[in-house]
């Protein structure tokens, strides 16, 4: 781990786990820290952002912000851990601070129909894959602004949610992934219905 910095480092270990990687987060990690990190969820999910990096009296401390549910975690490591030996375990602490919001299907899909209706592209292409994105511009845009949800519900791992069109009548249905989504992935809608 010579020549690796302690942001560097931490970004490795957040890799690790937001994806799953126990092993590897064990390397980066004392157990304290892996034991705090997949406590909190496991996976991490794949939207932590790298927002600071600050050292004090021999240790640096790495923030991340979660882009997808809000929340930050801090990640404190040895700079000393860093130059002795091997270099593993140097991450030593892990602290949540605002925890990360765990947004449900019903939440997620209405985010989502928000974010279309104002015409955000970002965010609508965030929270759902190209395709529902395609699909959802196939939808006309007059009365955007006026759907209502009336009704939800789940099978084999996706939660349906239908809204009606006050205007129009139509109705649209938004498939969201249930395991995409307890991830903490983007795109978690993945079929859109438009009747």
């Amino acid at each position: 781990m010579a020549g690796v910095s302690a942001a560097t480092y931490a970004d490795r270990l957040v890799r690790a786990w937001g994806s799953g990687n126990t092993a590897a987060a064990g390397c980066y990690a004392s157990t304290a820290t892996t034991r705090t990190l997949f406590g909190q969820a496991s996976p991490g999910g794949i939207h932590w952002r790298r927002t600071g990096t600050e050292g004090a009296a021999g240790t640096i401390y790495v923030t991340y912000h979660d882009d997808a549910r809000g929340g930050n975690l801090t990640i404190g490591v040895q700079n000393v851990g860093l130059r002795a030996g091997n270099g593993w375990h140097a991450a030593y602490t892990a602290k949540f601070a605002g925890e990360p919001k765990a947004w449900n299907a019903v939440q997620w899909s209405d985010n989502l129909v928000r974010a279309w209706a104002r015409g955000d592209s970002r965010w609508t292409g965030y929270y759902a894959t190209p395709a529902a994105v395609r699909e959802l511009h196939r939808v006309p845009a007059a009365n955007r602004s006026h759907w209502t949800r009336i009704a939800s519900e789940g099978a084999a791992g996706t939660t349906y949610v239908t809204y009606r069109n006050d205007v129009t009548r139509h109705t649209l249905v938004i498939g969201v992934s249930n395991v995409g989504l307890s991830q903490g992935d983007a795109h978690a809608v993945y079929t859109v219905r438009y009747h």
